[in-house]
């Protein structure tokens, strides 16, 4: 009998120091668990600089050409991507039409503004906090206070950057409404690259192109000569299925634009035209 007591007094008593330990670790998990994480900045970087671009657009008219529309949609939408690049100088567009008398048939030319770099954020102390605790703590209350600064500075570059897609906005709707009227006279093409010339000479860039959509049927003569050094030559849209005529077409312009001073001449079908065939820096 005295045994059995005795035991039934220990049981309990080892049971409740059992889950005092168990109670005391649980709680000590539970406080370092509930420590506050670090908040993590969203990482900030800018796309190397980008300098002036300059585009000269050739479009043919009705009736052998009939994308003008399509063309200027496209045009269009590629120079709101590109002309709301960060970190960017600006771009120079002419808009312009092939017809029977192409030379300097360009109703539309408008200039996009620069955009500056992000400004970045602030260093979190957080990858270089010194080892002495209360540097450290300097450091953190400096932090704490340029992050706050910075993020006016951000919150006003975005509403500037919004401001400015807005503006380019209403310019590219210039291209989008071009007309392209009937003209069964003839086709100068000629004079469209002599226009792309005249445009795009006298622009100090580093990346120029000329643009033409066109099915390539002409039905002038060069009159006199023009350069276009510097210049990329694009041809985009293009509408044949004749592939012996691509060919040719290809080859003959090629030559009349290389002659001419031309960097490069590229040939895009309809699929493939989408990228303009622009080579600029991401």
């Amino acid at each position: 009998m005295p045994t059995y007591k005795k035991s039934r007094n220990i049981i309990p008593i080892a049971f409740l120091y059992i889950l005092l330990v168990v109670s005391s670790c649980t709680g000590d998990a539970g406080k370092s668990n509930s420590q506050p994480t670090p908040t993590v900045t969203q990482t900030f970087t800018n796309p190397v600089p980008r300098d002036l671009v300059a585009i000269d657009v050739e479009i043919d008219t009705p009736p052998l050409y009939r994308l003008g529309h399509e063309v200027a949609l496209a045009v269009a939408s590629k120079i709101d991507d590109l002309a709301t690049r960060v970190n960017s100088s600006g771009m120079v567009i002419f808009g312009c039409r092939i017809s029977s008398m192409s030379w300097q048939d360009c109703p539309i030319s408008f200039r996009t503004p620069s955009i500056d770099a992000w400004v970045l954020p602030p260093l979190d102390p957080a990858t270089h906090c010194p080892p002495d605790p209360f540097q450290c703590s300097k450091y953190k209350q400096k932090y704490k206070k340029a992050l706050a600064d910075w993020k006016i500075v951000h919150a006003g570059q975005v509403r500037a950057l919004e401001q400015t897609r807005s503006y380019i906005h209403t310019q590219t709707d210039k291209i989008r409404d071009m007309r392209f009227p009937w003209d069964n006279r003839g086709s100068d093409i000629y004079g469209a690259l002599a226009t792309c010339a005249a445009n795009l000479q006298g622009i100090n860039a580093q990346f120029k192109y000329c643009l033409l959509a066109t099915d390539y049927i002409s039905t002038t003569q060069q009159q006199g000569s023009f350069s276009l050094a510097g210049i990329h030559v694009v041809s985009i849209f293009r509408t044949s299925s004749d592939n012996a005529f691509n060919q040719q077409s290809n080859s003959f312009w090629g030559n009349v634009c290389r002659r001419a001073g031309a960097l490069s001449f590229d040939s895009y079908s309809v699929p493939q035209s989408q990228a303009l065939g622009l080579q600029l820096p991401d």
